[in-house]
């Protein structure tokens, strides 16, 4: 009993339960059957504690009045037992003429994965208290679920409270209920039924012009928000709403077009401005993205993706304060992302050839996590870039101790050795295992190219190096190993096409630099 009276039921998240008034009368049966009886002389087989005792599960047991019934279902749904439970509070259901007590049934019978009880005490509960505009939505919702359109309806269209202060609520509730992706299609139709009958109602139009945004019908979401707009025209949700539907009918500039008309009211709505800073996104201006990204750092911003994705964009762009700016505050005010901010700050400044710097991060970074494998090749970048190849090689033998299959590991340290020292057999036949491990990876088919031209076969590296050109849309450093390697073979003006193509995304990449300073100066 004891365990029983400190346990918690699980409450179903499908259905609110509508009162507690049911609570009171189910504890104090519970503490009059926990209650000793009085005095010494009740013999042992007629104690409530003894008799209580001889079923080892209570709730297998027969169960006699709709209270007990009540009991033993909250018990059953305690320990999982919803099939149990559902059963007795429908039979205790049949026998109480409570709305409270059928609500709890139809919220059992649910959790159970009953739907015909569910609808079947649903349907009691609308004739117990037919005023319950909660019990008319659940039953027009399960009806919809069962197929049941016609019934769904009326059901619903019969839940409306009458023009007042309760509708708009009331509608909003349904709306969200309507929003359930295991809902049928026509589940719009029912949606545009209730703002026919509600034309006054500014949650109707609402509800319909989100429930047709999820189902695929922006015309349907944009006509309902039109609507909604010509009643009240500066209404931001409806505005926003708009948005969306304008984005998902292809018309991104109009869409935008909003979002800056809210922002020239709202400059200070930071909530709307990394909406916005978002839309931009995903639309693939990056440019106009970073500016609204930039305004919301400047203003403080703390997020951790919103500043995650600022110093991406930032770096992406060229823009170095910024990015380092808003990795410096991810860490201060996220110390969950302290070792992520660490490893592209030092990303960061090694690209800006800031080594010194870059390498002081990445040993700050794994003094605090040292088992970081992000950080520890990070630093074997750094190190490699700065001429530290004994550093970099170290790093990297140590992520190849802990996993001697890391693909990535495998492949820096093979190329480093081929590109950077003598033993360029050594480095060959760790780029040969890293190209087994990950055969369609262009840096490593690079690789494989580069470490059979540093092997003297200028012809077999050719086809690996055009692959890995080909995969990447003309990478910078993989065009300058190609252009090399056509120039070797003679090739001398496809090799100039290669580089000039590559020079006009990135001219300023120090390989391809200095690899067409070298050889065709």
């Amino acid at each position: 009993m004891i365990r029983f009276a400190n346990s918690k039921p699980q409450r179903p998240t499908a259905v609110r339960c509508p009162g507690a008034r049911i609570w009171p009368l189910l504890m104090a049966g519970l503490l009059a059957a926990c209650v000793p009886m009085a005095g010494d002389d009740v013999p042992v087989a007629e104690r409530a504690d003894t008799r209580l005792a001889v079923s080892a599960d209570p709730v297998a047991g027969e169960v006699e009045s709709p209270m007990h019934r009540i009991m033993a279902a909250e018990l059953a749904a305690v320990r999982g037992r919803f099939e149990r439970a559902s059963a007795l509070y429908a039979e205790a259901a049949d026998r109480i003429r409570d709305p409270e007590v059928m609500a709890r049934a139809v919220q059992i019978a649910l959790r159970a994965d009953q739907p015909d009880q569910a609808i079947r005490l649903a349907q009691r509960w609308v004739e117990l208290a037919p005023g319950s505009v909660e019990a008319k939505q659940l039953l027009g919702v399960m009806q919809l679920r069962a197929g049941q359109m016609d019934a769904a309806m009326q059901t619903l269209l019969d839940s409306l409270p009458p023009p007042g202060p309760d509708r708009d609520p009331a509608i909003a509730r349904l709306g969200g209920l309507l929003l359930d992706g295991a809902l049928p299609p026509d589940v719009i139709k029912v949606m545009q039924a209730i703002a026919r009958a509600a034309p006054r109602s500014e949650a109707a139009k609402l509800a319909l012009a989100r429930l047709a945004l999820t189902r695929g019908e922006p015309a349907i979401a944009l006509g309902a928000v039109d609507d909604a707009l010509a009643e009240r025209p500066g209404w931001v949700s409806a505005r926003l709403l708009r948005a969306d539907a304008l984005l998902a009918l292809g018309r991104p500039d109009a869409a935008v077009a909003i979002f800056e008309d809210l922002l020239e009211d709202s400059a200070g709505n930071h909530a709307l401005r990394r909406d916005y800073a978002r839309t931009l996104l995903d639309l693939g201006r990056d440019g106009e993205a970073l500016v609204q990204y930039r305004d919301l750092v400047t203003a403080g911003a703390t997020h951790p993706q919103l500043l995650s994705t600022t110093a991406i964009l930032a770096m992406q762009a060229g823009d170095d304060a910024l990015a380092l700016e808003a990795l410096r505050r991810l860490r201060r005010a996220n110390p969950g992302f302290r070792a992520r901010s660490l490893l592209l700050e030092g990303g960061l400044l090694r690209r800006a050839d800031r080594l010194g710097e870059s390498l002081a991060v990445f040993n700050r970074g794994l003094r605090d996590y040292p088992a970081n494998t992000e950080l520890r090749y990070g630093r074997a970048m750094t190190r490699i870039m700065d001429g530290d190849i004994e550093g970099g090689e170290a790093d990297l033998r140590r992520i190849l101790r802990d996993d001697p299959d890391d693909a990535r590991a495998l492949n820096a340290l093979g190329y480093t050795l081929v590109d950077q020292t003598d033993r360029i057999a050594e480095g060959a036949a760790l780029i040969e295992r890293a190209y087994a491990i990950e055969p369609d990876d262009p840096a490593i088919i690079d690789s494989m190219g580069w470490a059979a031209y540093r092997q003297g076969d200028p012809a077999r590296a050719l086809g690996y190096l055009r692959r890995a050109h080909k995969l990447t849309d003309g990478d910078a450093e993989i065009a300058a190993h190609l252009g090399e390697v056509l120039w070797v073979l003679g090739r001398r003006e496809a090799a100039r096409d290669v580089w000039s193509q590559a020079a006009a995304a990135d001219a300023d990449h120090s390989v391809l630099r200095e690899t067409r300073e070298r050889l065709d100066p």
